[in-house]
């Protein structure tokens, strides 16, 4: 057993806005919990921006200083039984370094971990060089660096000199939870036994917008095929999705607005089929989510999306962008009732074998327990 400080400058686990971002950091605690090991949050101090500026990122800087100073005082009053044996960073990258583990690892003489450490292609390279060093020094002194998915490795490779340090730690998702969640089976508000297409997506601009229009733009290249659609989230693009689906049948249309997580596994675990472009998604856990409550995947295979959906064994994937492409595979869905059935059954197996959090937990723990 070890004592694990975990830091998350994105968003710590326990932010009231859900994201992917805090639904991973929940689960790898939990993972190491199940393990055996003492987690506790050593920070709760946000050092993300969305946008580069160097005010803003000396301001963050200077945040992360005086964070590190009263954490350093705080563990050098702690006994050598209570001080923690490792610092776990979770997703430092550019535009979210971290600058208080490595300065705390050093000062007790302790191991240094991340998991997803990777950069953004955002804006320019000179915009997010700054935060880049950081992240970079952080990699180089870290122990493990747990990596999520492959684009990640290919930067960790420009980075450190040998590879000797990267672990690749499938994504993965409390499958039990996700099944208990489901249950009751949410009553949708359909008067017609078609299938149930669902998707869900924080309604904000950019790519999440992009994956709305994407799918109502296939939904409009199948006149003739009669389904309904659960729709699950909520933001400040609501309207301008909603003008998007206007040109459908609004009968068949279900806005269920932003729910809590079991509710959104009762809605999936009533429908038929997941629809989600998930353009530029770097991981896309719902895939996950779907796949645990054998739901047949309907995705692009863009980024870290083929890491998670089997091809033709647990989904359907298209290429990015390609919104005929992506229609047509929706189609064959809707047709073929023994093709849902076949790439749903598929799903929960795949998952409890390589992405489900005993796989995880196990993998973080062999690991952990050598440092």
């Amino acid at each position: 057993m070890k004592r694990i400080a975990f830091y998350a400058p994105v968003k710590p686990p326990d932010h009231p806005i859900p994201s992917g971002d805090r639904e991973i950091s929940r689960l790898l605690v939990k993972a190491m919990e199940r393990a055996g090991h003492d987690v506790t949050l050593a920070s709760r101090f946000i050092t993300y921006q969305k946008r580069p500026g160097r005010e803003l990122f000396e301001t963050r800087m200077g945040g992360a200083e005086a964070e590190t100073g009263r954490l350093v005082a705080a563990y050098k009053a702690m006994s050598d039984e209570l001080r923690p044996q490792i610092w776990f960073t979770y997703h430092t990258y550019c535009k979210a370094p971290d600058t208080i583990g490595p300065v705390v690892a050093k000062a007790f003489g302790i191991p240094y971990v991340t998991a997803e450490a990777c950069r953004t292609r955002q804006n320019t390279d000179a915009d997010w060089q700054a935060g880049r060093e950081i992240v970079q020094g952080a990699i180089r002194q870290a122990a493990i660096n747990f990596c999520l998915k492959p684009s990640d490795r290919e930067y960790l490779e420009t980075v450190l000199p040998a590879m000797n340090t990267v672990i690749n730690l499938p994504p993965f998702v409390d499958e039990e939870l996700i099944t208990a969640n489901s249950k009751p089976k949410a009553v949708l508000p359909f008067a017609n036994n078609d299938p149930v297409i669902v998707t869900t997506g924080m309604m904000r601009p950019g790519k999440k917008f992009l994956c709305y229009e994407y799918l109502a733009k296939a939904l409009k290249k199948l006149p003739d095929h009669r389904w309904n659609l659960v729709l699950i989230g909520d933001g400040p693009e609501r309207e301008k999705i909603e003008y998007l689906f206007s040109g459908l049948p609004q009968d068949r249309l279900y806005w269920a607005g932003l729910v809590a997580p079991e509710a959104v596994h009762g809605l999936m675990a009533a429908a038929s089929i997941f629809a989600w472009p998930g353009y530029q998604e770097p991981i896309g856990m719902v895939y996950l989510e779907a796949q645990t409550l054998a739901l047949p995947v309907v995705a692009m295979a863009s980024l870290g999306v083929p890491t998670v959906v089997g091809d033709e064994e647990t989904g359907l994937l298209s290429a990015e962008g390609d919104v005929v492409a992506y229609a047509a595979n929706l189609e064959r869905l809707l047709k073929d009732e023994n093709l849902r059935a076949r790439l749903g059954k598929a799903g929960p197996g795949r998952i409890h074998q390589r992405n489900g959090i005993q796989a995880a937990s196990t993998m973080l723990s062999n690991h952990l327990e050598q440092l």
